[in-house]
């Protein structure tokens, strides 16, 4: 299933990913002026979060019906949101502001940063946080050690539009992030060594996911209205590179391992 936020609209739909078909349109009881921004699955699958402009959380399953919803939250707008593996606290990004809820108790945790964040991203064991931020820089945190940051990402380009990264590879040992250079950028986790910059988008590169069943093979979505497909056939070589050797992941787009699905975004 694919959830889709439709802004002008104020709604969220559920789409079967197969067949493309709208399985519910979900709507606010109330109807206002307010947006739906950003949404989240919990791990169960059924159910999903998501906020908007009106500062409100909702819950809701996927035949539709309202499971929970917080009102009155003193924060500003919600611009990205994510589940940890366990289901049990929900982050979320407002401006300047890294915000914590424990889905059960709605204890909050801050965590500031210096300069606005634009999206975030969760690692698969719910440990590490990663956040893009307006500064051309990306910031791994560990949730475990109050939100201690790690290590910073730098290199790309982000200076006005939205730009998402994430984990990825085996062992979730690269971060992946787009760029307004029109490039794919691709770290090492733990060293913050930049081991390949991958040309192939005429536009911004907004979103990057690493394919959760294949640590070979990872998409990005640009403004090019293209999504590209990156993979490897020198797998020997991407683990050698996990391993933090001096040898550079060779990602062609001209090559056989590397497909195009070509599309309107």
């Amino acid at each position: 299933m694919i959830l889709t936020c439709v802004h002008n609209q104020e709604v969220v739909k559920l789409w079967d990913a197969e067949s493309g078909e709208c399985k519910h349109t979900y709507e606010k009881a109330s109807s206002t002026n307010d947006f739906t921004a950003c949404a989240a699955w919990f791990p169960d699958g059924k159910t999903f979060i998501c906020s908007g402009s009106d500062k409100c959380i909702y819950i809701w399953d996927i035949e539709g019906r309202e499971v929970d919803v917080w009102q009155g939250i003193c924060v500003p707008r919600i611009s990205d949101l994510a589940i940890t593996a366990d289901g049990k606290h929900m982050i979320c990004i407002c401006e300047k502001d890294i915000r914590i809820f424990n889905l059960k108790t709605k204890a909050e945790q801050i965590i500031n940063e210096d300069q606005c964040i634009t999206s975030l991203s969760v690692s698969k064991d719910g440990r590490y946080l990663l956040v893009n931020l307006v500064s051309q820089e990306i910031h791994l945190r560990d949730l475990l050690d109050d939100g201690k940051l790690l290590i910073r990402y730098s290199g790309h380009r982000q200076t006005r539009y939205v730009i998402r990264s994430c984990f990825g590879g085996y062992s979730q040992s690269f971060i992946v992030s787009g760029s307004e250079d029109s490039q794919v950028y691709i770290w090492h986790r733990k060293t913050g060594q930049i081991l390949e910059v991958l040309p192939g988008h005429s536009g911004t590169v907004n979103c990057l996911s690493w394919n959760p069943a294949d640590p070979y093979m990872f998409a990005s979505a640009s403004d090019d209205h293209m999504i590209r497909i990156w993979g490897t056939n020198d797998r020997a070589e991407m683990q050698r590179i996990q391993g933090v050797t001096d040898s550079m992941m060779h990602l062609d787009p001209d090559s056989p391992s590397k497909h195009d699905c070509f599309g309107h975004l």
